[in-house]
């Protein structure tokens, strides 16, 4: 869902609703009812996989909201910083005595300050103040030093609602610091705690550019102008004109109020909302039916299991020949290897247990034949344990006649333990 927020005829504010979250996208300057830039356009797809079930939610209902523009986003560290330059006049009353005018105590003035603003309506600045001063008829102008720091309320944007192109601001502001003078005949400075008021006035010329008009007033220590009494307090009061120059980002983007949101959206969020149940929904069916499936493949595994037991317990249920050659108990060829290894594997599967019987044929000692017929079944057994079959016995038969062909009888019989 797109929002268009329009604060007075000045700034459309774009918004991007995502279920319960709201994302700024582009401000766009208006110049009365015709807008200078174009609105971006903008391609939202949102998707939600499940397992074996896919939804897309797409949303395109289009709201307006009209808002006061007084709230605003709270713009970065280096944001909104500036630097100013002033000069003027001083007016000091320390002593008006014997007839003698105020104007007669006025003396040039030179302000320079730096600060940032944090929100459209409040800031800081830090700077120093000063010059010269003029206490009395017939005194010099005394060196003046007035570092202090004022805290700054723009009275524009608090009550009229933040407005970047507003020519004139009204910012009153407080203040504290330190104030040091020269005096005649000595080296170096007397200084007091000072205090710090006025008026600043801004005009704005460009984006970063304004010229200043304020309006200053200081309380001193009793006789700061001269020597120092006792109690009460002496007052100065300045009128400065210049520049300010503002750094790094200027200007804040305008905020909305979430509840007004929620009036424009509410219904929206209902249908997601109702759009997720259902999507939560088919995903459990979904869950549902992955977990049947999976039941019926572990039966189907357990069937093939069962089948590949049969099978190979029906390979290994008859008597497996090996042949050898004369005198020797080393296998005859690879492709008895190959049938012994085989037929192991297919034991191991059926889980059967097996008898290997080792024979010689009829020449020979009765001794030597033993002795032959032992290490036939040995080897036939080692290779049948290698390939994972369980061998409970081996056994050297000795010297046999089953056959005519005595060939035949140099074998090793394998076969299941019943």
């Amino acid at each position: 869902m797109i929002v268009k927020i329009l604060f007075g005829k000045q700034y459309i504010l774009q918004y991007v609703l995502i279920k319960d979250k709201c994302y700024r996208m582009e401000i766009h300057e208006l110049n009365g009812c015709c807008m200078k830039k174009l609105f971006f356009t903008l391609a939202i797809a949102g998707f939600a996989m499940f397992s074996n079930a896919q939804e897309t939610i797409q949303v395109s209902e289009e709201v307006v909201i009209a808002t006061d523009g007084k709230q605003v986003v709270t713009n970065p560290y280096g944001d909104n910083w500036f630097i100013s330059v002033n000069g003027g006049i001083h007016l000091y009353n320390g002593v008006v005595t014997k007839g003698e005018s105020p104007f007669e105590h006025i003396s040039p003035a030179l302000s320079v300050y730096g600060g940032k603003w944090h929100t459209p309506g409040l800031g800081w600045r830090v700077g120093y103040n000063g010059l010269n001063i003029k206490p009395f008829k017939n005194s010099t102008h005394y060196a003046l030093l007035n570092f202090h720091f004022d805290a700054l309320l723009n009275l524009s944007n608090l009550i009229f609602g933040y407005n970047e192109e507003r020519i004139w601001n009204l910012i009153p502001y407080v203040g504290a610091g330190w104030a040091g003078r020269t005096y005649d005949g000595h080296n170096g400075l007397t200084g007091t705690l000072s205090a710090n008021y006025g008026i600043l006035n801004t005009f704005r010329i460009a984006k970063r550019w304004a010229v200043n008009l304020e309006l200053s007033g200081y309380f001193f220590r009793n006789g700061f102008g001269g020597k120092f009494g006792k109690e009460g307090h002496d007052m100065m009061w300045s009128l400065t004109a210049g520049i300010t120059y503002r750094l790094g980002k200027v200007g804040w983007s305008p905020a909305i109020d979430p509840a007004v949101l929620q009036a424009a959206y509410g219904g929206v969020i209902a249908n997601l909302e109702a759009d997720v149940v259902e999507a939560r929904n088919m995903n459990d069916m979904a869950r549902r039916e992955i977990a049947s499936l999976n039941n019926k493949l572990n039966e189907m595994n357990a069937e093939c299991r069962k089948m590949q037991a049969k099978v190979a317990h029906d390979v290994v249920d008859f008597k497996q020949s090996v042949f050898f050659p004369f005198g020797s108990s080393k296998l005859d060829s690879k492709k008895e290897e190959l049938n012994i290894e085989a037929y192991a594997k297919a034991a191991a599967a059926a889980g059967m247990k097996l008898k290997v019987i080792g024979f010689t044929d009829s020449t020979g000692s009765v001794k030597y034949n033993e002795m032959l017929s032992k290490q036939r079944a040995e080897s036939v057994a080692e290779l049948l344990r290698a390939n994972g079959a369980m061998v409970e016995t081996v056994i050297g038969q000795g010297e046999s006649e089953e056959y005519k062909a005595m060939y035949l009888n140099r074998r090793a019989i394998i076969e299941v333990v019943k």
